[in-house]
């Protein structure tokens, strides 16, 4: 990866999202967190690399029914070398969670 992306990418409503992007030893990896005050979460999130899409699901099925406000260490699907490529596209669905 040549420019990580570290930075704020507004959510339709409240708020902001915290999108890093970065790599580590498997290639490029990227995290998000929203923070309670946009009253948001991800309830999932695809992202494109030069071999595909790989889709991580936060919902009922997968423990999270609420969704989750932030997670790390997300790529895209690994290739034939098991190696991370490089990011091209991440596609987030949100939704409104409950105002306290």
């Amino acid at each position: 990866m040549t420019n990580p992306v570290t930075g704020p990418v507004a959510i339709p409503g409240d708020g902001n999202l915290q999108l890093t992007i970065g790599s580590n030893a498997q290639g490029e990896v990227f995290g998000f967190n929203i923070p309670a005050t946009a009253h948001r979460s991800v309830v999932q999130v695809a992202v494109t690399g030069s071999t595909g899409v790989n889709v991580y699901k936060y919902d009922s099925t997968t423990g999270f029914p609420d969704g989750k406000a932030a997670d790390t260490g997300l790529h895209a699907l690994a290739n034939a070398n098991g190696k991370d490529p490089d990011i091209t596209r991440i596609d987030f669905c949100v939704k409104t969670t409950k105002y306290v």
